[in-house]
């Protein structure tokens, strides 16, 4: 066999074993696809038994609740109905003896010949009186005649019309995660509806987060998901998550018109292994705390605080929060700079700075559109995107105002430090 058909071979076998290593990752997707339509299929079963066994035992208890208050109620007329004709009754019975004894005292006389003297003729006479008028005995019409009253067709025919479309079953979640971006100490999540079968108007978003991969541990999922997000957004940025640490994200959709939410999507899970921003420790005219995010100016000497490292950069967006300050001097402020320049002040070349009065400086050079001033309060927001080669397009938003800036930078990476002076 020749050195080329031996070769031919050989790569044709190895061609061959990367195929069948393919098949088998192929063979590993479709049980893993069979297992979700499996698994899935018997969680939704338990749902339905569990959702019908409540919903069952809750309308028996009400019947059964209702069946003996109306009960109660006819023995409660049954009682007030009965009390004054047994009270009739008694003085009915006690007036019929007394005569029937009168009328045999009356028959003894009649018997022995008549009465003796004119005394007992008079006396059995005067007892007459004692007789007096008949007792009142309620007509029929004045008396309880109890009675039972249920609209059995027409609620028989609400009931049917409200059970007959209860609960619905999704293929799948109306809306899926479909792409989760890794960020400085975040996660930009985002989503988009998957259901082309019904057009609706989505009235809004929820999207949920629980810590730990959940994939496995259905049982937890409920109980460990939290609300991050709600809202018509597509896309959320989850903050201050931990590098290296899973997170478990799934979402859900609300239409137009209907109070509840729709199925929730597959949870996806996903970490980031970006350092969260922060700042620099070394300087020491400022204080860092709450895991180096808060800076607070310790002495009176104008001083440039920078960030721990080059982390911003494009696709990035970070937001500052002026807890507390004073008046405030043109040179201080917050910004972006492309290096760890010198000096006290970010009015230089390599920086894009936004002093307390509003004013924007790039490369020094002040920009005729103000934003707000700063104040106890107040947010600055920046984005970036790239535009090509060296430029970069930054977004400067304060107080909800927000002016963008093409700005060319050195760094050949696009990233940059952000600053603050005071």
């Amino acid at each position: 066999m020749g050195d080329i058909s031996k070769k031919s071979i050989i790569e044709t076998v190895d061609t061959a074993k990367e195929y069948a290593s393919k098949l088998e990752e192929l063979i590993k997707s479709v049980e893993l696809a069979k297992d979700q339509v499996n698994e899935s299929s018997r969680r939704t079963i338990e749902n339905i038994d569990f959702a019908f066994d409540l919903l069952l035992s809750v309308v028996l208890r009400v019947l059964e609740k209702r069946r003996d208050s109306l009960k109660l109620e006819v023995e409660k007329i049954k009682e007030e109905g009965l009390k004054p004709l047994r009270e009739c009754h008694d003085v009915i019975i006690a007036k019929l003896k007394s005569t029937q004894e009168y009328i045999e005292e009356g028959q003894n006389i009649l018997r022995v010949g008549g009465p003796t003297s004119p005394d007992e003729t008079h006396k059995f006479t005067e007892q007459a009186s004692k007789l007096g008028s008949l007792p009142a005995v309620p007509t029929l019409e004045e008396v309880p005649d109890v009675s039972f009253q249920c609209s059995l067709d027409s609620v028989q025919a609400d009931l049917e019309r409200t059970l007959s479309g209860l609960g619905s079953i999704s293929k799948m979640g109306p809306v899926q995660i479909t792409e989760v971006e890794e960020k400085p100490g975040a996660l930009l999540v985002q989503w988009e509806e998957v259901d082309f079968e019904r057009t609706v108007d989505i009235h809004s978003f929820r999207l949920q987060m629980a810590y730990g991969d959940l994939r496995e541990q259905i049982l937890l999922l409920d109980s460990n998901f939290h609300d991050v997000f709600c809202g018509l957004e597509c896309q959320y940025l989850v903050r201050d998550l931990r590098p290296g640490v899973p997170y478990t994200f799934r979402v859900c959709c609300r239409v137009e018109g209907d109070p509840q939410w729709s199925a929730w999507s597959l949870p996806r899970v996903a970490s980031t292994s970006l350092v969260p921003f922060c700042w620099d420790l070394e300087n020491p005219n400022y204080m860092i705390t709450n895991e180096n995010k808060i800076a607070t100016k310790t002495s009176a000497d104008q001083s440039v605080l920078f960030s721990s490292a080059a982390q911003f950069g494009p696709g990035h967006s970070i937001e500052f929060t002026v807890l507390d300050c004073g008046i405030g001097c043109s040179d201080e402020g917050v910004g972006l700079v492309n290096t760890r320049i010198e000096g006290e002040n970010l009015l230089q070349p390599g920086a894009l700075f936004l002093n307390t009065k509003g004013s924007v400086f790039v490369d020094g050079k002040e920009k005729m559109t103000k934003l707000p001033k700063l104040e106890k309060g107040s947010k600055v927001s920046f984005t970036c995107e790239h535009i090509r080669d060296s430029k970069i397009r930054v977004g400067v938003e304060c107080n909800n105002k927000t002016v963008t800036y093409d700005w060319n930078i050195s760094n050949s990476d696009l990233k940059l430090y952000f600053a603050i002076s005071f």
